[in-house]
């Protein structure tokens, strides 16, 4: 069992995307050639968006709900104001009751809770290391403008998905209506939304409060051509510099029969250990020992970047545990070193099956998190376990490239 090593492995990276110093570089070497290189030069310019140390905007990287804060608090200049004043005055007591007033996004909680952006959970919680939604997202930053929709009844587009009658419905209608979503992509409500998609909402949003206009009619940016993955060895493009851009699949992309598909929203099967459609669940609270622990009473746990998204996706599991707990998932993860170089693993995600191929396995220290540092060179898997079985002395990982996306039937 992990227990301790679990929970520094959550709050040393994820933490670190909160608290991350930027590059003072404006040219992005994964952003130049891409759709979102107009909307990231845009945010550079005016200082919202700066991009990471290693020169990398990531914009098919998850952004967690802290994340979001900060990015519209920077969009706004009253806002912005108002974060400087709470930094310097924070109330004792927080708004919510996982948030730290030590925490570095708790000022922009206070701002945004002031301004009647930001409203929390029912149960009192904020979540600030849960993925942002499309819905939670559009929602934001509609709450942020005047002359909201006040419909109920929805606005369809092809490019968002919406509902009539829900509590999101106003917000979509009005991003809807103001042409602030790319039309090249598809939106679904309940999936997280990625840097990319997040930020070309703002930029639009932006400029048209810049320029004193209602509905974005800037030009499109190009279209980016998805590769067909049956003859390829990995999702790439190529951006004008040579640098691999890796891409999301197109909804278009035809259904598949495998066997190893899912219907679950999020699962794994790994065929050569005998494993098929396992539930993988990621952690509401990462921040603490029960948070990052709960998922593996259903399964696997998750943390980081998600299919499709670039950066390092981790999936954890036991494979170990005590001898009174003999729960199905205690020691699923107890033969992965079984796995050779080139057998397959198939995630499904989102409604879209990816398969990775293995290329290395390596043991490594307890202490030691440098596997998991994000050096902007693409999408990896690892799996990972406490070693040797019923052992912490050494941690096991299995690394493995993205080498096929296929959309599933709905």
């Amino acid at each position: 069992m992990c227990k301790r090593f679990f929970l520094l492995l959550a709050s040393a990276l994820l933490i670190g995307i909160g608290t991350r110093a930027f590059a003072a570089s404006t040219t992005l070497v994964d952003i130049s050639g891409t759709s979102y290189e107009t909307a990231f030069s845009f945010l550079q310019s005016r200082g919202v968006v700066q991009g990471y140390t290693d020169g990398t905007g990531r914009p098919y990287n998850m952004l967690n709900r802290a994340e979001a804060l900060k990015v519209i608090a920077l969009s706004e200049k009253k806002l912005s104001k108002r974060v400087e004043w709470y930094q310097d005055n924070m109330p004792p007591l927080p708004l919510f009751s996982d948030v730290n007033q030590n925490d570095w996004y708790a000022p922009y909680v206070e701002a945004l809770f002031e301004a009647g952006i930001l409203q929390g959970y029912p149960d009192g919680t904020f979540r600030g290391s849960r993925p942002l939604s499309v819905e939670e997202a559009v929602t934001l930053l509609m709450r942020t403008t005047e002359g909201l929709d006040e419909g109920n009844s929805a606005k369809l587009s092809p490019y968002i998905s919406n509902q009539s009658n829900v509590w999101f419905t106003p917000f979509i209608n009005t991003a809807i209506q103001r042409n602030l979503i790319m039309k090249q992509q598809m939106l679904r409500m309940g999936n997280a939304i990625t840097r990319g998609q997040f930020f070309d909402i703002v930029y639009r949003q932006m400029f048209i409060n810049e320029s004193g206009d209602k509905i974005f009619e800037e030009t499109e940016p190009p279209v980016i051509v998805y590769q067909n993955n049956s003859s390829s060895s990995s999702s790439t493009s190529t951006s004008s510099n040579g640098t691999p851009i890796y891409v999301p699949q197109p909804s278009s992309t035809p259904s598949t029969s495998n066997p190893n598909a899912s219907e679950k929203y999020f699962a794994i099967s790994m065929p050569t250990l005998g494993i098929h459609d396992l539930a993988v669940n990621h952690p509401e609270d990462p921040f603490s020992q029960q948070g990052v622990l709960s998922p593996l009473q259903h399964g696997i746990g998750h943390l980081f970047s998600y299919p499709g998204g670039g950066g390092k996706i981790m999936m954890y599991g036991h494979s170990s545990g005590y001898p009174w707990d003999v729960s199905e998932y205690t020691k699923i993860f107890r033969k992965v070193s079984e796995l050779n170089r080139g057998d397959k693993i198939y995630i499904t995600y989102s409604g879209e099956l990816y398969t990775y191929e293995v290329t290395f396995e390596q043991t490594i220290d307890a202490k030691d998190t440098s596997p998991f540092n994000d050096n902007g060179s693409g999408e990896e898997l690892i799996l990972y376990t406490c070693w040797p079985p019923d052992s912490i002395a050494q941690r096991y990982l299995v690394h493995a490239r993205k080498i096929e996306t296929v959309a599933l039937s709905e």
